[in-house]
């Protein structure tokens, strides 16, 4: 089937001819698939029919309820990571910069356990 040679309408109108098939080698009539998938017969009506587009959580339900639920994997399988995509910073999570630390401006060398002397600010 060429798809890209199809209006929208159209690949609707073939989807419902497929899911219309897999629901009849089910063997089950559209209210018991609508029941099974927890949807209105409407719903499975109209993506039989291609009369009119259904929610994407409601065509997960009709598949899982046809038992067909990985035909998701050939619907959009799972793209690999391009490496030229990790290299790019696009993906990278944005960083606050933060303020730069001031340098103490001393002219003693630093010494470990230095004891600093005590003084008494207290007045008499």
């Amino acid at each position: 089937m060429k798809l890209e040679k199809m209006n929208n309408k159209a690949i609707m109108m073939e989807m419902g001819q497929r899911f219309l098939l897999a629901r009849l080698n089910e063997g089950l009539e559209q209210i018991e698939l609508a029941d099974k998938a927890g949807v209105n017969v409407s719903t499975v009506q109209s993506l039989e029919g291609g009369k009119r587009s259904v929610g994407f959580e409601k065509i997960i339900s009709i598949l899982r309820a046809l038992g067909k639920l990985h035909e998701l994997d050939n619907f959009m399988p799972k793209p690999p990571v391009r490496s030229t995509s990790l290299l790019t910073t696009k993906n990278q999570v944005r960083k606050r910069a933060a303020k730069g630390k001031k340098k103490q401006s001393s002219n003693e060398p630093f010494e470990w356990n230095k004891v600093i002397p005590h003084t008494d600010n207290t007045k008499d």
